[in-house]
């Protein structure tokens, strides 16, 4: 926390140094190679240990007076889940209620060993849906890409029903329209944060 780290990186090695968050990375892999290529508006999740969001706007990477933490967004709980969540900073945040440890906490067993609970990918999709809507509500990305522990794929037709019913009716685009390509998997087999430090070192030389 408060190190200097493009600092230090830039004097040992006496080159252009690129920094951002890994998630604005991996989003940025994505707008450059992957599955949001052309487009200027996008949000990318990363579900797993923690939960982060990289977004871009009108074709720039949003930072202000920060970076965005989305992941910490405040939830409802959905009825009858007992679970006050894991984040030790707001207990009822997204990443509280729905990233890998909290999966772990709730249910006492590793997320990558709960594949054929669909109590726990219900319950999952409830809170990941409740996230992305009110993205969509704030931001309108023209496209919302997925990783992490979204390796359980099961999860996407549950995501998508889940926020067509909350947005219910209220916006109508040709996005939601086919939303099996508006909330998607990740496309770059894993790379697409390395591929987006790429295009940061490419970017720190113009």
């Amino acid at each position: 926390k408060n190190y200097n780290i493009v600092g230090v990186i830039n004097e040992a090695l006496k080159i252009p140094v690129g920094f951002d968050t890994d998630v604005n990375g991996s989003l940025l892999g994505e707008i450059t190679w992957g599955c949001a290529k052309g487009l200027t508006d996008a949000a990318y999740f990363t579900i797993g240990t923690g939960i982060g969001a990289g977004i871009m706007s009108n074709g720039k990477l949003i930072h202000g007076m920060l970076h965005p933490e989305a992941g910490h967004m405040l939830l409802t709980p959905v009825p009858g889940d007992s679970y006050i969540g894991k984040c030790p900073y707001h207990k009822n945040c997204f990443e509280g209620l729905a990233s890998g440890p909290a999966i772990e906490a709730r249910w006492g067993i590793k997320a990558s060993d709960l594949s054929l609970r669909e109590e726990v990918w219900e319950l999952e999709s409830e809170y990941i849906a409740q996230a992305l809507v009110n993205i969509i509500m704030v931001l309108s990305p023209q496209k919302i890409i997925l990783g992490g522990v979204m390796h359980q794929t099961q999860l996407f037709s549950l995501i998508r029903k889940k926020v067509l019913k909350r947005i219910h009716g209220y916006i109508v685009t040709s996005e939601l329209n086919d939303i099996e390509h508006y909330i998607v998997p990740a496309s770059l087999n894993d790379d697409q944060g390395i591929l987006g430090g790429i295009k940061l070192a490419v970017d720190s030389l113009l």
